[in-house]
């Protein structure tokens, strides 16, 4: 009976504990994390609430982006408890990286969340220090958009996963809003016939300056 209610009373600590946690989680674009994400946390209140920060990045480097989203975060007076810096797929360069998060990478960030349990537990208090560099990395966009290739079914499968809305369809084709689109390239990897493509010079610059990565296993990396 004492171990059923002990277990239950645990239980019930670590519920409440991650109830009151907050995940918050970006891409990695050039070193930054992009201005869409700032603009939308900057409307967060976080007042009373811990929080976990953590970037995603395609095995090239974050550089400033752990940083700028932790200082954003604080600036929304989230305390920050943790933070991550994970390892997937690149998104231009699919070859990168190919087939991340692993298995590996699975159980690492998992036992990554279990020390975070046992630190909300413990209800220790230190300031997460994370690489990077203030005044951040000038971020400098790509003058360009996927395009559609002319065999488009016209299915707006991408205009569904745009993040930014830069996607629509206007008179029976589909268009980019160049002012608006991120680069992010859902819509090139949600595309069911895989005719979403990056222009055809920037993808072999792409291939160009980021092929040597292949090659490279980065780790991911926790703050605690």
């Amino acid at each position: 009976m004492y171990g059923t209610c002990h277990h239950r009373q645990k239980g019930k600590k670590i519920f409440e504990a991650v109830w009151n946690i907050v995940a918050i989680a970006a891409p990695v674009f050039g070193g930054r994390i992009p201005a869409i994400v700032t603009q939308s946390l900057a409307k967060l209140n976080g007042t009373g609430k811990k929080a976990v920060t953590l970037v995603v990045y395609g095995n090239r480097a974050y550089e400033d982006a752990l940083l700028e989203l932790n200082d954003i975060t604080e600036k929304c007076k989230f305390e920050i408890i943790a933070s991550g810096a994970f390892i997937a797929q690149h998104s231009m360069n699919p070859d990168i990286a190919a087939g991340r998060p692993d298995d590996k990478d699975r159980k690492v960030i998992t036992e990554f969340a279990e020390k975070v349990i046992l630190k909300l537990n413990s209800e220790a208090k230190n300031k997460i220090k994370v690489p990077g560099n203030y005044p951040y990395k000038v971020f400098t966009p790509l003058p360009t958009t996927p395009l559609s290739l002319s065999a488009c079914t016209l299915c707006q499968q991408c205009v569904s996963v745009c993040p930014t809305n830069a996607i629509t369809m206007e008179t029976g084709a589909i268009k980019t809003n160049p002012e608006k689109c991120i680069l992010c390239m859902a819509c090139t990897a949600n595309c069911p016939e895989n005719i979403r493509i990056l222009p055809p010079p920037l993808q072999e610059k792409m291939r160009q300056m980021l092929g040597k990565l292949k090659s490279v296993h980065r780790e991911n990396e926790f703050f605690l």
